[in-house]
C-alpha cells in the first residue's frame, strides 16, 4: 500500500478520535476503551455470567474477572449470585454504569452526526459501502 495514502488515513483517524472539541466521557469517567467495550456487552445483556462475558469477549476467564471487579470498585458494575447457581455470578450495569452508557452512546451519536451532517445522502452511502467493504 502506498504510505501516502496509509499516511493519510492515520491521521484521519486520529482526527475523527479528537473530533467534538469536548472532553471524551471516558477520560472524565476515567475509564478505558477496554472497559467501554464490557459496559457495552453488559448493557445489551444484563445479568449475564462471567463465562457468558468471557466466552462472548474471547478473553481469559482470570482476566474477565479482573476488569470487572475494576469495574465494580469504580461503581459501575454490580456483582450477584446466580438464580440458578449459587455459584455463579451475575453481572449487570448499576445505576452509575447505565448512566455512563448512555453518556458515551450520546458522544458517539454527536460525533457521527458532526461527519455525517457534512455529506451528501450519496455521499454518506458511498462512505458507508466503502467501510463496510474495509471492515468486514
Amino acid at each position: 500500500m502506498d504510505e501516502t495514502i496509509t499516511e493519510r488515513f492515520q491521521a484521519l483517524m486520529l482526527r475523527f478520535h479528537r473530533l467534538g472539541g469536548e472532553l471524551p466521557p471516558l477520560e472524565r469517567l476515567d475509564i478505558t476503551p477496554a472497559q467501554v467495550v464490557y459496559l457495552d456487552f453488559l448493557n445489551k445483556n444484563p445479568d449475564c455470567r462471567l463465562s457468558d462475558l468471557a466466552e462472548a469477549l474471547q478473553y481469559k476467564p482470570a482476566s474477565v474477572s479482573a476488569m470487572v471487579s475494576s469495574l465494580e470498585e469504580k461503581g459501575l458494575v454490580s456483582k450477584t449470585q446466580g438464580l440458578d447457581d449459587g455459584r455463579s455470578l451475575s453481572l449487570s450495569l448499576t445505576a452509575k454504569g447505565g448512566e455512563a452508557v448512555k453518556e458515551i452512546e450520546d458522544y458517539r451519536q454527536r460525533r457521527v452526526e458532526s461527519i455525517l451532517d457534512k455529506l451528501k445522502e450519496s455521499e454518506k452511502d458511498t462512505l458507508l459501502k466503502l467501510l463496510e467493504k474495509a471492515l468486514l
